[in-house]
């Protein structure tokens, strides 16, 4: 099983996502999972790298500073020199996702998602926070399959869905709606700040092709892979004390990843 992680230009988090693959071979006890961070020039260069790999990873960052709008300039990078390759890889067995930057970009490849747009945030700057999502029950997405609600990191600008009505209800009908944003008590957000982070259309978080293998999501898993990790973590560890219930090692960011692995055992 071989993972490649681009980086270059701007994406910043290819190492962490690349940890987060390799802590969670070692919990999974998969042995044969080669993870490598390989840069864009690289893949162009030698296309063959990314034929001959089962997963395909586009990280976070600011890529090319997003001074022509977020993920747009390695966007193009990618449909001018590697479109015919990326649609191959999209057609066969294989698994795609996209985080925060890498969402931004890949909505920009998905001819799914063309029709909508990943706008400024509403309330006009940058937001870091954790935040609650819930996975939609009628979600094929191979990377959340069997998960409910899951509790993860943003750190984005630019991080609003945008679309018209019809092109959502497409979405909605096509079962395209991966993750949305839900308050504390699990009830979906309704645009309230700052479950809804960023004034998202339908509370949107992240978004899934038909297939269920291409997930491009806003949330940061990779940086909620252990448990200590949260924000909230010394007092849920306080809970589980009084509880008499052991405290967890790892957060719900390992789930996700844990879910591509399984796929390809």
């Amino acid at each position: 099983m071989k993972v490649i992680i681009l980086f270059g230009y701007g994406l910043n988090c290819e190492k962490e996502t690349a940890f987060a693959f390799v802590e969670c071979s070692r919990k999974l006890g998969i042995s044969n999972v080669e993870v490598k961070i390989v840069h864009i020039n690289e893949i162009i260069c030698n296309p063959g790298e990314l034929k001959s790999s089962d997963i395909l990873v586009i990280p976070g960052g600011f890529s090319y500073g997003d001074n022509t709008g977020a993920g747009n300039a390695f966007a193009l990078r990618i449909k001018n020199n590697l479109l015919n390759q990326f649609q191959d890889f999209l057609s066969k067995d294989r698994l795609v996702i996209g985080i925060c930057n890498g969402c931004q970009i890949l909505v920009k490849l998905i001819p799914e998602f063309f029709d909508l747009a990943l706008v400024r945030n509403d309330i006009g700057n940058y937001q870091c926070r954790w935040i609650r999502v819930k996975v939609n029950p009628h979600s094929n997405s191979i990377w959340l399959h069997g998960l409910d609600e899951l509790y993860l990191p943003i750190a984005h600008g630019e991080g609003k869905f945008f679309m018209s009505n019809g092109v959502l209800s497409h979405l909605i009908k096509n079962n395209s709606i991966a993750l949305r944003y839900v308050d504390e008590n699990g009830n979906y957000a309704n645009l309230r700040f700052p479950y809804n982070p960023n004034g998202s259309i339908y509370d949107l978080a992240a978004l899934s092709d038909r297939n269920g293998k291409v997930l491009a999501l806003m949330p940061h898993p990779e940086r909620g892979i252990f448990f200590t990790q949260q924000d909230n973590w010394p007092l849920e560890k306080e809970k589980c004390k009084r509880l008499k219930s052991a405290v967890p090692k790892y957060g719900d960011g390992m789930l996700i990843f844990e879910n591509a692995l399984k796929y390809f055992c």
